[in-house]
């Protein structure tokens, strides 16, 4: 799979297209890239399917390796990466053209997800985790981590043990990029309509009555976590939609991490993302 790497010289741009190429057409320049899960379940982990799902993993991606350039720890051929919660590898497969696939690993909850990612050839190694227990991993081993979509579902405590692993499995320096939902999460509840984004809108318009006070309790700098999830295999206690102020990060935070941005949600990523380093 060190194939992958002859594209090391693809701005991020042409990396995106490549990437999105990918889906119709599996070999390019002769490499055979990863292939893609039918789109229901592309949709089911993340909301979007084939380039779009790919151009919103793009968005994410590009973040953590500006960052990562900006605060001198740029992906190489030895970076060591972990990708909490990789879900199909839509966004593991961004780091197949600079990090050698021995240094790629990619952790979720679901048994489904590991074996999707190992079955479309999804570089790297892919490992299940327990919800809330410690990281399979040794200290410091780590120099980028990412985590979209993980800590936007998380209650505080599940979050915050979290953050705890991540620190702990990270390299000193070690560039973290993960989504949080923030304001504009919150205000989304007031619209009219709501079940015609989805089933979980459908969830959290039950919370539209309480809204006027959550947006003044996020405002106050409070960790809110809504329990939205019907699903028997994640229950309210591991699994909701979470909505994390940049102050309360700071300070519940601080001391694993520290924070060097919070970008406000906006297309095509729809949710904060946040930059962090290691101590």
């Amino acid at each position: 799979m060190v194939e992958f790497m002859k594209f090391a010289s693809a701005t991020s741009e042409e990396w995106l297209n490549l990437l999105q190429r990918s889906v119709r057409e599996p070999v390019i320049d002769g490499v055979q890239f990863p292939r893609f899960p039918h789109p229901s379940v592309q949709i089911e982990f993340n909301g979007a399917a084939d380039e779009e799902a790919i151009r919103r993993a793009h968005g994410f991606w590009k973040v953590l390796d500006a960052y990562a350039r900006a605060l001198g720890r740029p992906l190489t051929g030895n970076s060591q990466v972990l990708d909490i919660g990789c879900g199909w590898g839509r966004i593991a497969r961004f780091f197949a053209k600079d990090v050698h696939p021995a240094g790629i690993q990619g952790i979720d909850v679901m048994q489904s997800a590991i074996h999707i990612c190992r079955a479309l050839g999804v570089p790297g190694t892919f490992t299940l985790t327990e919800p809330g227990q410690p990281l399979p991993f040794p200290d410091g081993q780590f120099t980028a981590i990412t985590a979209s979509s993980v800590l936007t579902h998380l209650p505080e405590k599940v979050a915050t043990k979290l953050v705890a692993e991540m620190s702990r499995v990270a390299a000193p320096g070690c560039v973290m990029a993960f989504t949080v939902e923030d304001r504009a999460f919150l205000e989304k509840i007031g619209w009219d309509n709501l079940e015609y984004h989805g089933d979980r809108w459908v969830r959290l318009s039950r919370y539209k009555a309480e809204l006027p006070a959550l947006l003044k309790r996020y405002d106050k700098g409070e960790y809110l976590y809504l329990p939205t999830n019907d699903d028997p295999d994640f229950t309210s206690d591991f699994y909701g939609d979470a909505v994390v102020p940049r102050a309360w990060m700071k300070k519940h935070w601080g001391k694993y991490i520290q924070l060097v941005e919070m970008i406000a949600a906006q297309e095509p990523v729809y949710q904060a993302i946040v930059i962090a380093r290691k101590k």
